[in-house]
């Protein structure tokens, strides 16, 4: 069997693949919270960037782009794909102890919370990357017209079932997170007693400030949509 395709249908190439995506993804949501704390600044602060990212650097973005869907595709196709293996291999009438049961169950909560998390990427990223349900205004500044993204933004958060959307996905987000970051690692090699402790606070504090950042973020443009609203 050829090797490249022997480690991909391998359980450690499998584990280590779905570490690798997790990595990537893990990243790209610290850079895009960076990219929205822009809205902090105002409207026009906001809007150049957006324009600046998806124009100016689209040459850039764009690849970056696929590579992130192909990420996620993938540790969604192999998250899934462990699941299934797992509750394939659950013994039907025989007892298993509660350390197995705690483990399936919280398995079970990633592919739960894995498959809600794709209905947010399929609202979310249509709307307001794309324009998918509605059009962002235009506005100019030093001549150049662009989307007017904070707008958009402020118009989409002003309805509170929208934010709590928003928000329980982070919600959430947040333990799958706190999981991942941990185990993506581990799958890649960084495991050891001496750190183990470390590693997983270290998850836990990422996850609350990529979780809590973006929640904060979608409770401010709410009231401020509701005060304008």
């Amino acid at each position: 069997m050829n090797p490249a395709l022997q480690y991909l249908r391998s359980s450690v190439g499998r584990k280590q693949l779905m570490g690798l995506s997790g990595i990537v993804l893990y990243g790209f949501l610290l850079v895009h919270l960076i990219g929205n704390l822009g809205l902090l600044s105002g409207p026009e602060a906001f809007n150049k960037y957006g324009y600046f990212m998806l124009h100016t650097m689209q040459k850039v973005v764009v690849p970056i782009e696929f590579v992130l869907l192909g990420a996620f595709l993938l540790h969604l196709f192999l998250g899934f794909k462990v699941t299934a293996e797992n509750r394939a291999a659950r013994p039907g009438r025989y007892a298993v102890n509660a350390s197995k049961n705690t483990s399936r169950g919280f398995g079970a909560y990633m592919a739960a919370s894995g498959t809600w998390l794709l209905v947010f990427v399929v609202v979310h990223v249509p709307h307001f990357r794309f324009d998918a349900y509605r059009a962002a205004p235009l506005v100019t500044y030093d001549g150049v017209t662009m989307r007017d993204l904070y707008a958009e933004v402020v118009r989409s958060f002003a309805n509170g079932w929208f934010t709590l959307f928003y928000v329980f996905s982070f919600a959430l987000l947040l333990v799958h997170l706190a999981h991942g970051v941990q185990s993506s690692l581990q799958s890649l090699g960084l495991n050891h007693p001496r750190w183990n402790t470390a590693l997983r606070r270290a998850s836990y504090a990422y996850a609350i400030l990529i979780c809590g950042g973006f929640a904060a973020l979608a409770v401010r443009m709410w009231l401020l949509g509701g005060a304008v609203s």
